[in-house]
């Protein structure tokens, strides 16, 4: 089972704050025109299970000899930060993370029992491969992506005033 949880931060008084969270976070907020509206979004992709708290991975089956499935893909154009936290369980795995208005994606090899923490900005994809010839490996993600959203009465597609 996918859960992605979705928490929708609001402007007030040039603050923002969780909606479903149970702590206020400051950020830094920018607005030009009262009809303008800036949101900051988190998505996070995880697993699930019985009496589990924190960084639940969700677990992803990788063929053996299988090259770059497809594990997440972001086709908005949204400004984002993500972290990406990656475990080879059975086998080593080979991921690449693939960064918008990037040609190389970042390529790190974890071996089998190991786990990787990323932190992009502007995250595009991450793709995984097993160069196991016999083995079938399993990889554990958890992915937390923070985007900006900004909007007005025009409909703007590209606003410069959301930081985080």
């Amino acid at each position: 089972m996918i859960i992605i949880k979705s928490y929708r931060h609001y402007n007030k008084n040039d603050e923002v704050y969780y909606l479903e969270s149970s702590y206020p976070y400051r950020g830094s907020y920018s607005k030009k025109n009262d009809n303008e509206k800036f949101f900051v979004e988190n998505h996070t992709i995880e697993g699930s299970g019985t009496n589990l708290t924190g960084n639940i991975p969700l677990t992803i089956a990788v063929p053996a000899n299988a090259t770059d499935v497809n594990v997440f893909e972001d086709f908005t154009r949204n400004h984002n930060k993500t972290l990406l936290q990656l475990s080879a369980v059975t086998t080593g795995l080979t991921v690449s993370i693939f960064i918008r208005g990037s040609r190389m994606p970042i390529m790190a090899t974890i071996p089998a029992g190991s786990t990787r923490a990323f932190q992009v900005e502007n995250f595009e994809r991450l793709t995984v491969s097993n160069p196991s010839a016999t083995t079938a490996g399993t990889l554990n993600v958890f992915i937390q992506k923070t985007f900006c959203i900004g909007c007005n009465n025009q409909n703007k597609k590209r606003n410069k005033n959301c930081y985080f």
